[in-house]
């Protein structure tokens, strides 16, 4: 695995992004965002990629979101993102239309901070039957158990996309608020920016994503099934 990682200057041009988000600045400054975001963020892809391959025993796959904001359907017309976001998955595994992914691991470089997650943000619906029915078939403790460790270690989950338990599923199941979910991610947010600077930056990740694997194969192994 070779060595890669931002810069502090990365997080400069972030945050000057931010107070200049313009066409004409960002054109202006283009060689820069390649020198100080792009070109770095394809290293560190790559080198993550390798080794979330080694950490999970599956070949992976990655994606670098683009720096250019989609305004179609958003009040905020700043043309451009100021983060660096990425996403890694089994290269093997099936994705279900646009929103519905499988199980993955997660990188948002802000600013000032990293956030770094785990989990599938949107069940394809074949999963969210088989989640479901996970939760009714003796394997909600299980799932129960993996989060609330991971929440005792700083992780986050995501608040439930349903006002109650979808149709068909008990009322009174003591799963019932996992059952609102028609996905599971946890996301952890990281002060220190230096994590992700210099030589040491997919080590540093890999440790926190480390701590996620027994929730991610849980996942996989639902998908699978699926």
């Amino acid at each position: 695995m070779s060595a890669a990682g931002f810069s502090p200057e990365t997080f400069a041009f972030l945050k000057t992004l931010a107070g200049n988000n313009t066409r004409d600045w960002f054109e202006a400054n283009r060689q820069d965002y390649l020198r100080f975001a792009k070109k770095p963020a394809d290293a560190v892809r790559s080198c993550l990629q390798e080794a979330l391959a080694e950490l999970t025993g599956r070949e992976i796959a990655s994606k670098q979101f683009r720096i250019n904001r989609d305004l179609r359907f958003s009040k905020d017309k700043s043309p451009y993102n100021t983060h660096i976001r990425m996403a890694f998955w089994p290269k093997d595994a099936v994705f279900a239309g646009r929103e519905a992914q499988p199980p993955g691991f997660f990188l948002s470089v802000e600013t000032d901070h990293l956030r770094i997650g785990t989990g599938s943000m949107v069940f394809a619906k074949p999963m969210l039957a088989a989640y479901l029915n996970a939760l009714q078939t003796g394997h909600g403790d299980e799932i129960s158990a993996l989060i609330a460790r991971l929440e005792a270690e700083g992780f986050e989950g995501p608040e439930p996309d349903l006002a109650k338990v979808p149709k068909g599923f008990p009322r009174d199941h003591p799963h019932g608020e996992l059952a609102r979910h028609k996905g599971l991610a946890l996301w952890k947010t990281l002060g220190d920016t230096r994590l992700v600077q210099g030589e040491t930056a997919a080590t540093s990740l890999l440790a926190t994503w480390k701590d996620t694997l027994p929730f991610w194969k849980w996942l996989m192994r639902l998908q699978e099934k699926a």
